[in-house]
């Protein structure tokens, strides 16, 4: 099976860039004989954009969509009136949402997801828990602060995710695994030798438990993406993919079909 993975696809704010992306990304799943997708995130800053592009995407192609929501598609952004929780279980209406519950892919292959959250592990410890509660630097807000709005503390999320993923797991352990999560969980894909701001933002990145998770469990690749790097890594038998499509001002070229046929990654499992 040919699975296709990428993250951060943003189609709410490339196409206000004037980087429309949809076409590019159907293209380039039917150019690469693309058999499964994953999308570890961030479709859109607005779940029901998020839900619309997700159907529309397969609908076009003909491929399944797997999916785990990132922390731009349950901003409140364009819905104030709602909480970041009434989005989250919105989302579950597309039926590839790993938050839903894992999905076997073939033969002893599962995936396993959710978006995660942090816990501040990947921050400097010259702030203090109070000072990353505030998730405010100088004149840098974190908008997760005012968008995603839990009604929990930051660190209570992390844990509700973390908990979550161990418990779904362990039902699977001695299974190839794919992991599939938002946020970071090596400390390897954070912003490295961050100055002062960034030692800071870091905390915001992801958590390094759920990389200690991947390992423990012997999971084969964990799929990230929120940094809006491209890298990958290999840790004894797991590889960490992070693999973002990012906002245009980000990309390596200016055209969308362009960038998406070079960033769309493909693994094969049998």
């Amino acid at each position: 099976m040919r699975i296709g993975i990428l993250s951060d696809i943003h189609v709410d704010i490339n196409q206000d860039a004037g980087k429309p992306v949809m076409q590019g990304l159907k293209a380039a799943i039917k150019n690469k004989a693309v058999e499964k997708m994953i999308i570890a995130g961030d479709m859109a800053s607005d779940y029901q954009l998020t839900l619309a592009s997700l159907k529309e995407l397969e609908t076009d192609t003909g491929v399944e969509c797997l999916f785990v929501p990132g922390n731009h598609d349950i901003w409140n952004e364009k819905h104030p009136d709602i909480t970041a929780w009434d989005a989250y279980q919105w989302l579950k209406a597309h039926k590839g949402n790993l938050a839903n519950g894992p999905r076997s892919l073939i033969g002893d292959w599962v995936a396993v997801g959710d978006l995660g959250w942090y816990d501040y592990s990947f921050g400097s410890p010259e702030f203090s828990i109070e000072e990353f509660d505030r998730m405010q630097i100088d004149d840098r807000l974190w908008q997760d602060k005012i968008k995603a709005i839990w009604g929990k503390s930051t660190r209570e999320m992390h844990a509700y995710f973390y908990d979550k993923l161990q418990q779904q797991l362990r039902v699977h352990q001695g299974e190839k695994i794919i992991l599939v999560i938002h946020v970071l969980p090596i400390q390897a894909f954070t912003v490295q030798a961050p100055d002062r701001m960034w030692s800071y933002l870091n905390a915001f990145l992801g958590s390094a438990q759920y990389g200690e998770l991947a390992l423990e469990y012997h999971v084969r690749y964990v799929l990230c993406g929120h940094v809006h790097y491209r890298t990958q890594q290999l840790m004894n038998s797991t590889e960490f993919i992070c693999n973002c499509l990012n906002y245009s001002d980000q990309w390596i070229t200016q055209d969308p079909a362009e960038e998406i046929a070079h960033v769309l990654k493909v693994i094969e499992i049998a």
